[in-house]
């Protein structure tokens, strides 16, 4: 309450003493997200509007092959922060160029698909003053990748393999105030023009071996998979206080990690059984990392499922 808007304009904590500004929404005490017109809150309100669309075009130059071209867009609307001080973010918009094939060859089975896409303004959050969470937009992002993914099938016997690569890079400089112009010449460069997007890894892969075979009055099967992710920066922000104080000094980077996780079972009739063993060598991976308030330096991490063994049974009707 103490960040409430007064009469005067200003919060309580500057202007102890003054009643409230009445106004604002009904039946809450005060109001500290708005700004005071004539003696009352005004609730801030944030507007915005855009469109979807995605035309895409195939060609098929036989049954077994077929290649396509992808335009698309999307965009998440803006809102208001928590934080009284932060102004509202807008919308960002993501659109997307996209070149794919599907291929039949036999047994085999080649799919993939190649795209740049042009992140406009994106949406970012950390933790801002009294650790509420702030959400700002950026410039912009610029994402260059590659996906692809191989199956074969013969018999009993099946393989997949997928792997991505990701480029995904900011492009013009991010301030400390939103809406400072690109060279940051009211406030200072928070992360600059060119920096890797957190979270997301350059390269990612699986592989899956599946081996199914008639047993009794059933089919057995056994199973092994690999799930590969490289290691990606946890924070976006190079510097947050304008002296090079950057978080990914001590929030770290998010781990590389390679799972394995592997299955035995047996199906028949109306009923499954199968034992298995996911994080088969107990890997412990990184999920995410962060800390638990806007001051802190000290590294929460989440991690993702120690090895675990057990037996699931099922029936289908």
């Amino acid at each position: 309450m103490r960040r409430c808007l007064t009469v005067n304009g200003t919060r309580l904590i500057d202007d102890e003493g003054a009643p409230f500004a009445p106004g604002g929404i009904d039946d809450i005490p005060c109001t500290n997200v708005g700004t005071v017109e004539d003696g009352e809150a005004v609730p801030i309100h944030q507007k915005g509007d855009g469109f979807l669309h995605r035309l895409n075009a195939q060609y098929k130059p036989n049954k077994d092959m077929m290649f396509y071209a992808t335009w698309s867009r999307g965009f998440r609307p803006g809102g208001l922060n928590r934080q009284p001080d932060e102004p509202p973010y807008d919308s960002d918009f993501l659109t997307n160029y996209e070149l794919g094939w599907k291929t039949a060859w036999g047994p085999l089975i080649w799919n993939g698909a190649i795209y740049h896409q042009v992140w406009k303004q994106f949406q970012f959050s950390f933790l801002g003053a009294n650790s509420l969470t702030v959400i700002h937009n950026g410039r912009d992002a610029r994402i260059n990748g590659i996906e692809t993914d191989l199956s074969y099938v013969h018999g009993g016997l099946t393989l997949n393999a997928a792997a991505a690569y990701t480029d995904a890079k900011t492009k013009g400089n991010i301030c400390e105030v939103s809406t400072d112009d690109e060279d940051c010449s009211e406030t200072f460069v928070v992360t600059p023009s060119g920096t890797r997007l957190p979270i997301t890894p350059k390269f990612k892969a699986t592989a899956t071996a599946r081996y199914t075979w008639p047993m009794w009055a059933g089919k057995a099967h056994v199973q092994g998979s690999l799930a590969y992710r490289g290691s990606a920066a946890a924070d976006l922000r190079q510097d947050i206080d304008g002296d090079g104080t950057n978080p990914n000094d001590f929030l770290g980077r998010v781990r590389a990690s390679t799972l394995v996780d592997t299955f035995l079972g047996y199906d028949w009739a109306n009923y499954t059984v199968e034992l298995f063993a996911t994080n088969l060598f107990d890997k412990r991976n990184d999920l995410v990392r962060f800390v638990a308030c806007s001051i802190c330096t000290q590294t929460r991490v989440t991690p993702g499922r120690p090895r675990t063994i057990g037996i699931r049974a099922g029936f289908r009707f």
